[in-house]
């Protein structure tokens, strides 16, 4: 081997051993600062509630503030471009799910394409979106939904948000009935509800679950495949409209360019958070199923659901307006 080859492939495998040696440095030092963690809907909904929990989790491990900052608007859009702007250092942090795959096709000209410009971190948990009514509402069960011989403006927490695509998808099997009023988030769009305002809210079950316990509102069926061990007494939409079953997941994603060893390491530490018991358990009694993941397992989970919110957006006739 000449002295100019081996020049070259010596610089070649010091510039890799440098790479890798600064990547694991960042993933060891990693977070030297406050982390912010974008939630693009108001505070009171399911993806709030979550995202507080394991947050004051990380914010212990890390030793650092964690920030949520609820940018709602557009059905979590405004939110999501927000984090997509960002530098691509870990340090802002995009807590959704599967409506960041789903929003954006509700637009004839979609303002981002998740899987392009987001990555994946971690799952955290499913939950099923779950349609109530009122303390006082005479519509009880799904039954008395599709008897209905008047309008039913029902809220959720946006447009193109699980519970907004998990009603359509009732209107198109049957409850014609249903009009969709969008609202900044499940929060607002639950305090209408108990104010009179509308008659129904479809929304992520977690949001619900105090209000259901305390009778200010009433669960009238979950979109899930099966009744939850937690919420015996709460019918599936299935048990009336045959074969209906829409289940959602919440999770973190970073800008596009983050490297995977910052992706890891946080994937890691919220692996950790989500081991306690206690934790478990209260986020069971609160509706969510804890399922953790790799960054990679939830992009290749991205790119496979996008199918299925594509099918599901047709079948639904969903859209913006």
């Amino acid at each position: 081997m000449g002295n100019s080859k081996r020049i070259f492939m010596q610089a070649m495998v010091a510039g890799a051993l440098s790479i890798a040696g600064t990547a694991s440095i960042a993933q060891s030092t990693f977070p030297e600062k406050p982390v912010k963690v974008v939630v693009p809907f108001s505070p009171g909904g399911s993806f709030d509630v979550i995202a507080r929990h394991i947050s004051n989790g990380l914010g212990k491990l890390w030793g650092q503030p964690i920030v949520i900052e609820n940018r709602a608007g557009a059905g979590g859009n405004i939110g999501a471009q927000n984090v997509i702007n960002r530098p691509g250092d870990g340090y802002t942090l995009l807590f959704w799910g599967d409506g960041v795959l789903a929003n954006p096709l509700l637009f004839p000209k979609p303002p981002f394409n998740a899987i392009e410009d987001l990555s994946g971190v971690a799952l955290v948990a499913t939950a099923p979106q779950v349609l109530v009514s009122g303390e006082n509402s005479s519509l009880k069960t799904m039954t008395d939904v599709l008897k209905s011989e008047q309008p039913l403006n029902y809220g959720t927490a946006g447009s193109g948000s699980p519970g907004h695509l998990a009603a359509e998808l009732m209107k198109r099997q049957g409850a014609k009935q249903l009009t969709h009023i969008p609202y900044r988030g499940g929060g607002p769009a639950l305090a209408d509800l108990m104010g009179g305002q509308i008659q129904l809210v479809s929304t992520g079950l977690p949001a619900t679950i105090s209000l259901i316990r305390s009778g200010r509102i009433h669960a009238i069926a979950i979109t899930s495949k099966e009744r939850l061990a937690s919420f015996p007494e709460v019918p599936t939409v299935g048990e009336t409209l045959k074969g209906y079953e829409v289940d959602t997941w919440f999770g973190f994603m970073t800008p596009k360019d983050t490297p995977i060893e910052i992706r890891e390491k946080i994937a890691s530490d919220i692996a950790k958070v989500l081991s306690d018991s206690k934790l478990r358990k209260e986020l069971s009694n609160s509706g969510f199923e804890v399922k953790t993941s790799t960054p990679n397992e939830l992009d290749a989970k991205m790119a496979k659901d996008l199918e299925f919110w594509k099918e599901l957006v047709e079948k639904s006739g969903a859209n913006a307006k």
